[in-house]
């Protein structure tokens, strides 16, 4: 499946999230791919939000590396930051990414590294490009 959709405000992009939240498995990994500053936490915020979770928890989690939004039903919403993790497979087993990542629900990974996939498979990309006059670009890709 292919998605692109073009949004010029915050409220937009919001409203593309709640649709892809509908178009979702509740169980995966998904790839969220944009430059500093593009929108993808705004953008995930609106689809764990819809999905159940409390918008006020979505944060970055440039400093957490992981976190963690509980739904009222299934298992809780993980946000994970790849950019400040190092290349040392081992700090990655360390923080437990292999079990994070092959635990049921699902699991959005900024700035993700491509070995993630000795871990677990993606299921979908998400991809939040930054054009002119505040325009974001979003494009979803997934796998069935």
């Amino acid at each position: 499946m292919k998605l692109e959709r073009v949004t010029r405000s915050e409220e937009e992009t919001a409203a593309v999230g709640r649709e892809i939240a509908s178009l979702l498995p509740r169980d995966g990994v998904i790839h969220v791919i944009g430059d500093l500053g593009a929108g993808k936490t705004t953008l995930i915020r609106a689809i764990a939000s819809e999905l159940g979770a409390d918008p006020l928890e979505v944060a970055s989690p440039t400093f957490a590396i992981v976190h963690e939004y509980p739904l009222p039903e299934g298992p809780a919403i993980v946000h994970i930051d790849g950019y400040r993790l190092s290349s040392s497979r081992r700090e990655w087993l360390e923080i437990g990414i292999d079990e994070i990542l092959s635990s049921p629900g699902l699991k959005f990974i900024e700035w993700p590294k491509a070995e993630f996939g000795d871990f677990a498979q993606r299921i979908a990309e998400i991809s939040v490009t930054v054009g002119g006059d505040e325009r974001r670009v979003i494009g979803m890709t997934s796998r069935g």
